[in-house]
C-alpha cells in the first residue's frame, strides 16, 4: 500500500493500537451455558395464600445464567379455577423478583395455555426477559398481538433440527435474536453437527450443554492522538469485532481510563452498545478531558455492565479491574484545543472530503 494512500492519511499524529488475540487456552471465553431454576406450584404455595418464595432467592445466589421455570403441579387445596389460581401465583412470584438482574430469563409455562396465565407473565415480569418455546405458535402470536418482546427456547436434537428451522421461517422469527436471546436446549446427550451449525444461524446465546455459544468480543484497533491538551478534546476511533454467535444482551457501557501513577480519570463514552450485534463494531467519539497535570498517561479501555462487572475481551493486553491497557498518551498544557472540531472537515476512517478540483485553464 502506498504511503500516500487515503488509508494512511492522518490530519494529526496518531497512535494505532492493534491488540493480538488471546491464545485459545488462555482466553476465558464468554460462551454460555444456562441452568434451569425449577419450582413447582405445590412447593411454592402449599396452602392457599401461604407462599414460600425464599427458596427462589437462595437458588439465584448460586445458579449460573438462571432461567426460571414455574411448573404447574397442582397443590392439594386447588379444586376449581386452577388456571386463575396459577396465574395468581405467577403474579406473586413476579412481584417478589422485581427487576432482579441475576435472573437471565423466565420461561412461560402454563397449566392450560390460557390468556390469563400468559398475561400474568407479561404483566408481572415487565423488566425480565420472557421466553416462549419455538413450537408454541399460539403463545408467540399472542405475544406479538400484545407487542411484548420475547426470547425463544429451542428444544432441538439431531432428529428434529429441520422442523426447528421451518418453525423459525414460518413464524418469521429470524430476527428475534437482535433484541432478545435465543436459548438452545439440546435434547440429545451432546450437540451434534447439525445442531451446532443451526445454533449459529439462529444466533443462539445460551445452551444447556457446551455448544460454544455466546459473544466473543475483541478490540481489533484503537486510534488516538499522540498528544492532547489538558481540558481539551480527545478523539477516539474504536474497531471492535464480535466473532461469537450472539450479541451481548445485558446493558453495558464503554469506558476509557487515563492513569498516571496514583492519579486516574475514568471517562464514559456514548457508544450505542444496545445496537451492537455481531461482526465489526465501529465507534468514533471526541470526548472532553478534565483539567489534568501534564505528562504521559496510560490509556485503557473497559466494557462495564450496570453492576460494575465487565465483559472480557479476547486480547492479550494486560488487564486490571476490567481495564485493558491500550497504550500511552501525552498530555500538555496549551492555550488551544486543536481537536474540538477536527472531524468537521476530516473523515477519520480513511476518506477525507476534498474540494472539487479547479477546471484547468484553457490555453
Amino acid at each position: 500500500m502506498s504511503r500516500y494512500s487515503l488509508e494512511r492519511y492522518e490530519q494529526y499524529k496518531t497512535i494505532k493500537v492493534r491488540p493480538k488475540p488471546s491464545a485459545k487456552k488462555d482466553h476465558a471465553s464468554n460462551h454460555g451455558q444456562f441452568e434451569y431454576v425449577r419450582f413447582s406450584w405445590k412447593e411454592l404455595e402449599p396452602a392457599r395464600g401461604e407462599f414460600r418464595l425464599e427458596q427462589i432467592e437462595e437458588e439465584l445466589r448460586t445458579a449460573h445464567n438462571p432461567i426460571l421455570v414455574l411448573t404447574p403441579d397442582l397443590p392439594l387445596w386447588v379444586k376449581d379455577y386452577a388456571d386463575d389460581c396459577f396465574a395468581a401465583l405467577i403474579r406473586k412470584v413476579g412481584s417478589n423478583i422485581g427487576s432482579d438482574r441475576r435472573l437471565t430469563a423466565v420461561l412461560i409455562s402454563t397449566l392450560s395455555d390460557s390468556k390469563e396465565e400468559w398475561s400474568a407473565y407479561i404483566d408481572s415480569f415487565e423488566s425480565q426477559t420472557v421466553l416462549a418455546e419455538l413450537q408454541d405458535d399460539r403463545l408467540i402470536q399472542y405475544l406479538k398481538e400484545r407487542s411484548r418482546g420475547f426470547g425463544l427456547l429451542v428444544m432441538c436434537s439431531e432428529a428434529n433440527w429441520i422442523e426447528c428451522c421451518e418453525a423459525f421461517a414460518v413464524q418469521q422469527l429470524q430476527h428475534v435474536w437482535k433484541n432478545y436471546p435465543v436459548v438452545l436446549h439440546v435434547t440429545d446427550q451432546a450437540s451434534g453437527p447439525h445442531i451446532r451449525r443451526e445454533a449459529y444461524r439462529w444466533h443462539a446465546s445460551l445452551s444447556n450443554v457446551d455448544a460454544g455459544l455466546g459473544y466473543d468480543l475483541a478490540l481489533r484497533r484503537l486510534t488516538y492522538p499522540e498528544t492532547v491538551s489538558s481540558h481539551g478534546s480527545l478523539p477516539l476511533r474504536f474497531w471492535f469485532v464480535n466473532t461469537g454467535s450472539s450479541r451481548i444482551y445485558r446493558e453495558w457501557q464503554l469506558w476509557v481510563q487515563l492513569k498516571q501513577a496514583d492519579v486516574s480519570y475514568e471517562l464514559p463514552l456514548r457508544a450505542a452498545t444496545d445496537s451492537w450485534l455481531t461482526g465489526d463494531l465501529v465507534h468514533n467519539e471526541i470526548i472532553a478531558l478534565p483539567d489534568m497535570s501534564p505528562g504521559t498517561y496510560t490509556l485503557s479501555v473497559a466494557l462495564y455492565f450496570e453492576d460494575r462487572s465487565y465483559a472480557r475481551l479476547n486480547i492479550q493486553n494486560q488487564q486490571q479491574d476490567g481495564y485493558y491497557e491500550a497504550g500511552t498518551i501525552h498530555v500538555e498544557i496549551t492555550d488551544e484545543d486543536p481537536f474540538m472540531n477536527v472531524w468537521d472537515t476530516y473523515y477519520p476512517e480513511g476518506y477525507y472530503p476534498l474540494e472539487d478540483p479547479a477546471v484547468p485553464e484553457q490555453e
